[in-house]
């Protein structure tokens, strides 16, 4: 059952493409990632990217946290994976993030078992 939703945009041109800013932004695996990236378009779409899907879990969650402090990575199975989350034992989270060329959308949908 759903219990809440949480959706962001972002304009993407918004985003500064530096290591300050993607510190506050980023995780440390996810900055790892974001260093490793040498075309600062693609760098400043991955950050809007985090940016819109982990604005989308405050919304869902109701509650704030330092963003850095929450991972978005891929799991084997290709689906997008947050950890550095408390939820309740019967709660879990489906993200997803998109951008194209002026934008970045995330969503996240809290559910109970």
């Amino acid at each position: 059952m759903i219990k809440n939703v949480g959706i962001d945009i972002i304009k993407n041109k918004r985003i500064k493409v530096n290591d300050q800013f993607a510190s506050k932004i980023l995780a440390e695996k996810e900055f790892q990632y974001y260093s490793s990236v040498d075309s600062k378009t693609r760098q400043r779409e991955y950050l809007a990217g985090r940016w819109a899907v982990k604005e989308a879990l405050i919304k869902a969650l109701e509650y704030n946290f330092p963003l850095n402090t929450v991972c978005i990575a891929t799991g084997d199975d290709n689906k997008l994976k947050v950890t550095g989350l408390n939820l309740a034992e019967n709660e879990f989270l489906n993200i997803s993030l998109s951008h194209e060329e002026e934008y970045s959308v995330g969503i996240a949908i809290l559910s109970e078992k």
